[in-house]
């Protein structure tokens, strides 16, 4: 396995990622309070807000309901508003710029898991450190006297200033949007998108520069 891809394996509630579970028990605590919170209480929300977010700038704003696994490993630059149903998987760093807008029911994955089951699905007791297959038979049938897990993936997200993200977009693990981006609703993000752009669709092509 390459050590850059930053290969982690799962349920949360076991070695070795007890600490993990810890953030992810904190950022769940803080993100149910945040998400039945009365909306007119301004106060409150920028309090939980500042507890859960990692950074989050100066007159920034997250409209709730708003979802993250993790939440430290936000970045959000100042004046940047995130309207209401944003889910981000921070498994790994998601930053997005100044001055930003993100519309409603934006979903940004810093996780993801391998597409080979073989990679994907293993033994709990497996230690990654070699590739013996030894509990999948010729035909690629899994022992199912054997408990097993799952592996995760973790790959930064950055968004640029001045972008302006459609809503219900997606955008995945790994990707980069340069500055002065818009992405129309709807768009799948599967690959870095440069500065000054227009982009849309499933996936998300260049449709025009923006001027």
């Amino acid at each position: 396995m390459n050590e850059n891809t930053k290969l982690k394996k799962g349920p949360l509630n076991t070695e070795p990622n007890i600490d993990l579970m810890k953030k992810f028990d904190h950022a769940s605590k803080i993100s149910y309070e945040l998400n039945t919170t009365n909306p007119l209480d301004k106060e409150k929300i920028n309090n939980l807000l500042k507890e859960l977010i990692g950074k989050l700038g100066e007159n920034a704003v997250i409209m709730p309901p708003f979802y993250c696994n993790i939440g430290s490993n936000i970045h959000i630059g100042k004046g940047t508003f995130i309207n209401i149903n944003n889910v981000f998987l921070d498994t790994d760093t998601i930053e997005i710029g100044e001055v930003c807008l993100l519309g409603p029911g934006v979903n940004i994955f810093a996780a993801t898991h391998p597409t080979s089951t073989k990679e994907r699905v293993l033994p709990v007791d497996d230690l990654l450190e070699d590739e013996n297959y030894s509990y999948i038979d010729s035909n690629g049938n899994f022992d199912k006297s054997i408990e097993y897990t799952f592996t995760n993936y973790q790959k930064p997200v950055k968004i640029g200033d001045r972008c302006w993200i459609g809503a219900n977009s997606i955008i995945l693990p790994g990707v980069t949007i340069g500055d002065n981006v818009v992405i129309g609703a709807g768009s799948v993000v599967t690959k870095d998108i440069p500065s000054n752009v227009i982009a849309a669709g499933i996936p998300a092509k260049i449709i025009k520069e923006n001027k």
